[in-house]
């Protein structure tokens, strides 16, 4: 910009310039043409009255009225020219033999009487200024003067208005340089400001005390610039925020333009597709489960509604709902949310299996119970017969009594974030409990017991609670054992935790049952399990105890060849020493 307001300028001063000198130089050269006609026609005029002389001696006339006029300060040259154009005298002495008829001031003089003309002398090699006059019926005479000094005039003239020229365009130059800097240096750091605030620093700022409109524009675009930086500084904060609280959320969050393009996704999203390498700006594709969800995302921006729907993984058994919204704006996109909905769906169907197996628990005692009742009241039955009838009762009664201990008790250890009870318990000493308690079941089934335990093992629990873990373990292995088998308990240190191991020789878990083997109520075998009258709770006691006390348990099992039940719990350190006291 400040080369262009210079260049603009010095071409107005040099073509003001040269205008100017054009028009003084013109000026100058009619005022001198005008000069010089004046002096011709006073000579001409004084020639004319001394016709007689002039027409006797052209010649020496002529001269004389040079010399004349040259004492006076007039150098003028005189010539007198016949009618047929031949020189007849001239003041010069020269000697002429041009035929001056067709001389462009002769003619003009034949039609006017008088006629000038300014060209360069054949014989005396000088330019000069011609007038002549026409004497009718005699003779031309002709003045002349030299134009030298207009020349010279002119020239001095060209040369005074070039240097005045080059000095203008130089003192021009310069105030033209600094009015040029201070004008655009605001506009410079404008236009710099509005290039570091396109390009992201909003802080930077126009510098400079301005007085005159432009600093009225600079103290404007700090002020824009201000609101613009609060405005930025805002909308990145709620994006932030916005983002940090999609990024955190559960769900997956995926926004898609109508060409496939994923325009935002959070981590959710690649998790719940188990497609890690998705992105911003890449295709949404990849999966049948994808495809499923970029299909309804186009349908909703094609229709422009929200749309809802349903969607199963196919390698998986997962259940998603995929909200999908159409969003406006330039482009045409859609904001899908993807909710993962297995596990409320597996625990509806866990509480509806939950409810019928509790009510199918309940109700197989006691319709025992109240046929029973009903054929003890329906006639008068022997001795023998009553006492196997009350036998029965007694039998599902103390079923029933057993399932809601078992019911009560886990749900207990469900709500239970922690156990008040809790105290440090040696693991070889509570097992050995365990053991003596059903050491006469296990004598009534031909089963031994054993015991291989370190008796440096602590853990923190309550030893009632301790005692239901194991006890459902170890009279699991006693009812599901074989005829002279064996259940094996070992205790052991395994890094930060107590290895618990209940091993029996019974008939064994087929591997299908292992991931439902500690539900409610889950029975592997059901007739055998109501034969020996189990509740089905047993095992998911054992897993919530162990959960309690920040444990783990698992199993290993083959068929016919038995079972291993292990059970991880927190080892604690083993006691110090008692320091002796000091005696005073």
């Amino acid at each position: 910009m400040k080369k262009r307001l210079m260049l603009c300028n010095a071409v107005i001063i040099i073509v003001g310039f040269v205008a100017a000198f054009l028009f003084t130089a013109i000026q100058v050269q009619q005022q001198y043409k005008d000069e010089f006609t004046k002096r011709l026609d006073t000579a001409l005029s004084i020639l004319s009255t001394e016709t007689d002389q002039l027409a006797a001696n052209p010649d020496t006339a002529a001269t004389e009225v040079s010399q004349r006029l040259s004492e006076n300060g007039q150098q003028m040259r005189i010539s007198i020219i016949d009618l047929n154009g031949k020189v007849i005298g001239d003041s010069e002495q020269a000697e002429i033999n041009q035929n001056h008829k067709d001389r462009p001031e002769i003619q003009q003089a034949l039609k006017n009487g008088k006629g000038y003309d300014t060209r360069m002398s054949a014989s005396v090699n000088q330019r000069f200024y011609y007038e002549a006059m026409y004497l009718k019926d005699k003779f031309f005479i002709r003045a002349a003067l030299p134009t030298a000094n207009l020349d010279a005039v002119i020239n001095r003239l060209w040369l005074i208005a070039m240097l005045s020229m080059l000095l203008g365009i130089a003192v021009v130059s310069v105030v033209t340089g600094y009015l040029v800097y201070r004008i655009t240096e605001p506009l410079h750091q404008l236009t710099d400001t509005a290039y570091s605030i396109s390009d992201g620093d909003y802080s930077s700022r126009v510098t400079g005390e301005y007085r005159d409109e432009v600093g009225k524009l600079a103290r404007s675009f700090n002020t824009m610039a201000e609101n613009t930086q609060t405005a930025v500084f805002q909308l990145t904060s709620k994006q932030n925020q916005l983002e940090g609280l999609l990024q955190g959320m559960d769900d997956g969050v995926l926004a898609v333009s109508d060409q496939n393009e994923i325009l935002f996704l959070n981590q959710s999203a690649c998790r719940l597709l188990d497609k890690p390498g998705l992105k911003n700006g890449g295709k949404l594709e990849g999966s049948l489960l994808i495809s499923r969800i970029s299909n309804l995302m186009q349908d909703a921006i094609r229709c422009g509604q929200s749309k809802k729907e349903a969607v199963f993984g196919v390698a998986s058994e997962k259940q998603f709902v995929v909200y999908a919204s159409p969003i406006v704006g330039q482009q045409p996109s859609a904001l899908a949310v993807i909710t993962d909905v297995t596990r409320m769906r597996r625990l509806e169907q866990m509480r509806s299996e939950f409810v019928a197996n509790v009510t199918h628990e309940l109700k197989t005692p006691l319709t025992s119970i109240r046929g029973s009742i009903e054929l003890l009241k329906s006639s008068d039955r022997d001795e023998e017969t009553r006492r196997y009838f009350y036998d029965v009762l007694d039998i599902e009664a103390e079923r029933l009594h057993r399932l809601i201990d078992d019911m009560l008790v886990l749900s207990q250890i469900e709500n239970a974030k922690e156990d008040p009870s809790s105290r440090r318990c040696n693991v070889k000493d509570e097992l050995k409990n365990c053991m003596d308690r059903l050491q006469p079941v296990a004598e009534k089934d031909h089963i031994s017991l054993l015991l291989e335990a370190d008796s440096a093992l602590f853990v923190s629990c309550s030893p009632t609670r301790f005692e239901q873990l194991f006890r459902n373990l170890i009279e699991n292995g006693i009812k599901y054992n074989k005829p002279n088998g064996s259940v094996t308990i070992t205790a052991q240190r395994q890094r930060k935790t107590v290895l618990v191991r209940v091993k029996d020789t019974g008939i064994g878990i087929a591997p299908e049952h292992f991931e439902r083997l500690f539900e409610r109520f889950y029975r592997v075998d059901t007739s055998r399990s109501r034969e020996i009258g189990g509740t089905g709770l047993g095992l998911s006691i054992v897993k919530h105890l162990a959960a309690l006390y920040g444990g783990e348990v698992g199993v290993e099992s083959e068929v016919g060849k038995g079972s291993t039940f292990s059970v991880w719990l927190p080892l604690l350190p083993a006691e110090l020493p008692k320091q002796p006291e000091e005696k005073l």
